[in-house]
C-alpha cells in the first residue's frame, strides 16, 4: 500500500491486525493485539487549528494501549483494564467522547460521531474483557422505581445491555421542567434525566446530562464493573454510587427521594449478598 498521511485520514476504522495501522503510525508489540481503533484528528477551525490530533487505541488480553501520531510527539499511554474504575461513552449530535478514569487520571478522548459505527465496534469487544467475571446472582424479576422508561431512555438502555446479561434493579429520573427566577421574570428551563441499572455484570448510569446542561439531542453511558461498586448512598439531592477511589453523584427533585432510597437499598443488599458469598467461597478454600 502506498504511504499516507494518516493525519488527513477523516474515518474512525477498526483495527483488526497490524496490517491495518497506518504505516506512519508505528505500534509496540504488534503480536499482542486483540482489536484496536483508529480516532481521526479534528476537522479545522476557521483558523486552521485542531482540537485533537489522531489517535489510536489497541487491545490486548489485559490493558488499552492509547497511542498519539508520532509527529504530535506525546507518549504512549498503557492503562490496565483493572486499573479503570468506569469509562463513559458521550453523544451530542456529532460531538463525541470517550472518557477512562482511574484512580490517578480521567483520559478524555474526542471524535465525531459521523463515524460512530467502529467506535461501538471496539467498546464491544472492550466490555467483554472489562466485566469479564461478573457476579452471581437469583433468577428473581428485576426491582424497579421510578416511572417507565421513555423511548429515548429505552433505547439507551437496551443498546447499552450485552446479550444474556441481568438487570437486577433500576432506577428512573426522566427529564423534567421546573421554573426558575430570572431578575424580575421566572422562566421555565428542563432539567436532564437519568437512569442508573444494577446488573449482574455492572452499574449502568445513563444521562441526558451534559456539562449540567439538559442536551435533548444527546446522551452519555458510563460503565463501572459490578465487582468495584462498594456502596450506594442516598441523601436529599442525590445518589451516590461509590467505587474504591472514585463515585458517581447523581442529582434529583425531591419527589424521587423514595425511589432512589429504594434503589440504593436493593444496591447495598446485592452488595452484601455478594461480599458473604465471596468470604464463604474463600473459606470453603483454606
Amino acid at each position: 500500500m502506498p504511504d499516507v498521511d494518516s493525519r488527513q485520514y477523516v474515518f474512525s476504522y477498526l483495527i483488526r491486525s497490524p496490517e491495518d495501522v497506518p504505516a506512519d503510525f508505528p505500534i509496540p508489540e504488534p503480536e499482542r493485539l486483540r482489536i484496536g481503533l483508529f480516532l481521526p484528528r479534528d476537522g479545522p477551525d476557521w483558523f486552521g487549528r485542531r482540537a485533537y490530533p489522531p489517535r489510536i487505541l489497541l487491545l490486548d488480553a489485559d490493558a488499552i494501549l492509547m497511542l498519539t501520531h508520532p509527529e504530535y510527539d506525546e507518549p504512549p499511554l498503557r492503562v490496565a483494564l483493572p486499573d479503570i474504575l468506569f469509562y463513559e461513552i458521550g453523544h451530542l449530535l456529532l460531538i463525541g467522547w470517550l472518557r477512562f478514569v482511574t484512580a490517578r487520571s480521567a483520559i478524555h478522548l474526542p471524535y465525531n460521531t459521523g463515524s460512530d459505527r467502529p467506535v461501538s465496534d471496539f467498546l464491544d469487544a472492550l466490555v467483554k474483557e472489562y466485566l469479564a467475571g461478573g457476579v452471581e446472582r437469583g433468577s428473581e424479576a428485576a426491582v424497579t422505581f421510578g416511572p417507565p422508561l421513555d423511548i429515548k431512555f429505552g433505547n439507551c438502555l437496551a443498546a447499552a445491555m450485552r446479550p444474556g446479561e441481568r438487570l437486577y434493579a433500576m432506577w428512573f429520573n426522566p427529564p423534567h421542567e421546573v421554573s426558575r427566577r430570572w431578575g424580575p421574570f421566572r422562566v421555565r428551563t428542563w432539567i436532564g434525566g437519568d437512569l442508573v441499572a444494577y446488573t449482574d455484570q455492572r452499574v449502568l448510569w445513563i444521562t441526558d446530562r451534559c456539562n449540567g446542561r439538559y442536551e435533548r439531542y444527546g446522551s452519555v453511558v458510563s460503565t463501572a464493573p459490578a465487582r468495584g461498586v462498594v456502596g450506594a448512598q442516598c441523601d436529599k439531592r442525590a445518589l451516590t454510587i461509590s467505587f474504591h477511589s472514585a463515585s458517581w453523584s447523581i442529582p434529583f427533585p425531591s419527589e424521587r427521594l423514595a425511589d432512589a432510597e429504594g434503589f440504593a437499598r436493593e444496591v447495598e443488599t446485592a452488595i452484601m449478598r455478594e461480599t458473604l458469598s465471596r468470604r464463604r467461597s474463600e473459606a470453603a478454600q483454606i
